[in-house]
């Protein structure tokens, strides 16, 4: 009623983040139970997962079965979403995951290998995990050996369409060996080639992505160490083609030719980007035209005539083509001559004047 007093109370918040690798909003968790500590499993982590609901938002998804899920974290043992949620749970957390895409929820042991449903909204709780090693603690050739099975692994996901899961299992590689200085020369040799590989394959997976500059990016980090490396240069010019960069295309294109000179995609992607340079061509040429078309077209006064400034009357307004400087000017000269003359006289009459006395 008008003139009442309510009083809330707040009793919770909840947390909600977008934990998919793109941060595109496909995958959003909504913490609605804290876990415990700090720690969130990481890549070959076991973990345990009991997904106890899946609805389309509304109504339960037809086949659906709660269940226990076990599996190893970062391998794509399960779908996308489950592990895009899991990488950012704590040990006994309980959450509400929100999925945009059905395709990043198809998962087979839940009786969900084909949703139709155009989002999935699961509830999770993350009952245990088994903490896997840090990289920071591991030897330089425990290091080596877990990048390389992550590249594998990321290659695999590739392979299987998976881009979000793969490009993620890169970048960790990539960031685990972000400073090798300090290692054994032998083993500095290959974390360098392990980073550079998965830098290359990233590229494969941003243009995929139509991430031009991600792409383009990674490949100037490979070209920083291997300026002849055709694979990146190739892949630099495919990111500057999407980026509509075309001379930049053509001139990787030409450098990938130098190096592999039996190339049919670098042949084929420079068709591309001089049919783009042409049509860019043409379309500057119509706009400068069009620019020039304007020049001249305006009233052009006689010559030594000017448009009158302001607006003055027949009396205010001086006589055209000249001005105020020049009437000074031209009224200045007479009267310095007939001062001249007057003084040239006056010196003659007295010279006149001398000589008749003189006589």
């Amino acid at each position: 009623p008008e003139g009442a007093t309510v009083s809330l109370t707040l009793s919770e918040i909840f947390e909600t983040k977008d934990v998919s690798v793109l941060k595109d909003g496909a995958v959003r968790k909504k913490q609605i139970k804290e876990g415990e500590g700090w720690d969130t499993p990481k890549d070959c982590s076991k973990v345990k997962l009991l997904v106890e609901a899946a609805t389309d938002g509304s109504a339960p998804i037809v086949g659906f079965a709660s269940q226990t899920l076990e599996f190893l974290a970062g391998n794509g043992e399960v779908c996308d979403a489950l592990e895009y949620a899991v990488a950012e749970m704590k040990k006994g957390e309980r959450a509400v995951i929100t999925v945009g895409s059905a395709a990043l929820a198809a998962e087979e042991r839940l009786g969900m290998a084909e949703v139709k449903a155009e989002r999935v909204v699961m509830t999770l709780t993350l009952e245990d995990f088994e903490k896997a090693k840090d990289t920071w603690s591991m030897s330089e050739e425990e290091k080596l050996e877990w990048g390389t099975a992550r590249k594998e692994a990321g290659s695999s996901l590739l392979k299987a369409g998976r881009l979000g899961m793969a490009l993620q299992r890169y970048r960790k590689v990539i960031e685990a060996f972000g400073y090798v200085d300090s290692m054994q020369e032998e083993n500095k040799q290959k974390a360098k080639a392990l980073k550079m590989a998965c830098e290359l394959n990233k590229a494969a997976v941003c243009l995929k992505l139509k991430d031009f500059v991600e792409a383009r990016a990674a490949c100037n980090t490979v070209l920083k160490e291997d300026a002849q490396n055709s694979k990146a240069l190739y892949r630099r010019a495919q990111a500057e083609l999407g980026l509509k960069n075309f001379f930049e295309c053509i001139g990787d294109c030409r450098k990938v030719m130098e190096l592999e000179a039996q190339s049919r995609e670098a042949r084929a992607l420079l068709k591309q980007a001089q049919v783009g340079q042409r049509e860019e061509d043409r379309k500057a040429k119509g706009l400068f035209a069009n620019m020039c078309k304007a020049l001249g077209t305006g009233p052009i006064p006689p010559p030594g005539k000017r448009e009158r400034l302001g607006n003055f009357s027949d009396e205010e307004s001086m006589d055209e083509g000249a001005s105020p400087e020049d009437g000074k000017t031209e009224g200045a000269v007479p009267e310095a001559a007939g001062a001249a003359k007057d003084a040239m006289m006056s010196e003659a009459a007295e010279g006149t004047a001398q000589a008749a006395a003189a006589a």
